[in-house]
């Protein structure tokens, strides 16, 4: 009860001096809504990133036919073929591996009938369309059967579609033209470009990577190289690290590498997320610090202005000691009063980082072109917030406190 009857003198004293009490708030307005300005930008970011390595496919990670950076064996040749997947997926040859997705990529002159356009082909196996996030627009993915068949089937972007047959409910069943190779398409993609992976689904034209290395990319292969990437995907997220060790041991065999530098590079994307999420981190931390400084000026504020109510406030003091009341009672009321101030403020300025939060959104989409991205308050900022508020009314408003408490009551009485 003595606590509320505190709180009660401490908002009563507050009401008696409205815009003084309002002026002194406002370092911690400032300094709490940034801070959960900030945290809800950070929030929004890291839940992008996430989305995006997330389209990319759970699990996955990325072998190319070229030399890690630090290769320097001038000998060195780079190899990575289409066995090599093959044997990745034999069974039991790598415990750790789902799937293996086979990829030749190239520009091809596309027309169907009517204009030409160059677009990116992509010879790509079908379980492509699985491993990752794909949205089917209208008719259907070309299977495991054609793949084997090299049949002369194709799947176009949405955005090629439009621009062939002017829309993609249009296009299926129709005939296509690569460099003067006709194909029939059966589906239409409509997936969403990854901004990570730099994919632009759209305005692709998916072929079968066999029919793709046969009818327009034979000139290009060799028997060392004949793909451009394989997309291996773990049999699930936390046996990423063992399936590259599984498959790096396995190429190294075929390739015959004993002491040399590996002739393939793999790339995990994991490890880009985890090195995108410690810069947001440290970006968050640092703008943390910033936004702290302003709280710090507020919490000297608040101790300038509880000094200014105890030397206004002597007589008041001196009464209440006289009537009986204790060292600790004065303390208490003046702690009480500033904690008082720095939680509303703490509260205006959560109010204040909501109303931020909308603002961040904007810069994430239109300054960080994080498309589809929104900052987002958590809950978790908005108690650290107003802890760290508390916390500074405590320590900020401790020194006035006992200042007031220590004062003698004849004394105080006789003040002016």
């Amino acid at each position: 009860m003595q606590i509320l009857e505190s709180f009660r003198i401490a908002l009563a004293a507050l009401s008696s001096n409205k815009l003084r009490a309002v002026l002194t708030m406002f370092g911690i307005i400032i300094g709490v809504g940034a801070v959960v300005g900030i945290l809800s930008i950070g929030n929004g970011l890291s839940d992008y990133f996430n989305a995006q390595f997330q389209q990319m496919g759970v699990g996955i990670f990325y072998i190319t036919p070229s030399q890690p950076s630090a290769a320097d064996d001038a000998g060195l040749k780079v190899e990575l073929n289409a066995d090599d997947a093959y044997a990745i997926m034999s069974s039991g040859a790598v415990p750790a591996v789902r799937s293996v997705v086979i990829e030749y990529s190239g520009n091809a002159l596309v027309s169907a009938g009517g204009d030409r356009y160059y677009y990116p082909v992509k010879g790509v196996t079908p379980n492509s369309f699985t491993v990752s996030d794909n949205t089917l627009g209208a008719g259907r993915y070309y299977t495991d059967a054609e793949e084997q068949a090299r049949a002369r089937v194709a799947v176009i972007g949405a955005d090629v579609a439009t621009a062939l047959y002017g829309g993609y409910d249009a296009a299926v069943g129709q005939r296509i033209s690569l460099n003067g190779s006709s194909f029939e398409v059966v589906g239409v993609l409509t997936t969403e470009s990854s901004q990570m992976s730099f994919n632009t689904p759209k305005e692709t034209v998916f072929l079968p990577y066999a029919t793709a290395r046969e009818r327009l990319f034979r000139n290009q292969v060799n028997r060392r190289v004949d793909v451009g990437q394989l997309t291996v995907q773990a049999v699930d997220k936390s046996q990423v690290n063992d399936a590259i060790d599984q498959v790096t041991a396995l190429l190294r065999e075929r390739h015959r590498l004993t002491g040399e530098l590996n002739n393939f590079s793999v790339d995990n994307p994991e490890q880009q997320a985890q090195q995108a999420q410690a810069s947001i981190l440290a970006l968050n931390g640092f703008l943390g610090v910033i936004a702290g400084i302003s709280l710090l000026v507020g919490g000297i504020g608040i101790m300038n202005i509880m000094l200014v109510s105890v030397t206004q406030r002597t007589r008041e003091i001196g009464l209440r000691k006289a009537v009986g009341a204790r060292s600790w009672d004065i303390l208490m009321q003046f702690l009480i009063e500033a904690l008082t101030l720095c939680l509303i403020g703490g509260l205006l300025g959560v109010g204040c980082g909501y109303l931020m939060s909308f603002a961040g959104t904007y810069v994430l989409q239109n300054i960080f072109m994080a498309k589809d991205s929104a900052a987002s308050v958590s809950m978790s900022s908005v108690v650290l917030a107003t802890a760290v508020a508390g916390a500074i009314g405590v320590g900020f408003g401790f020194f006035p406190a006992l200042r007031a408490s220590r004062l003698n009551p004849i004394q105080a009485l006789r003040n002016d």
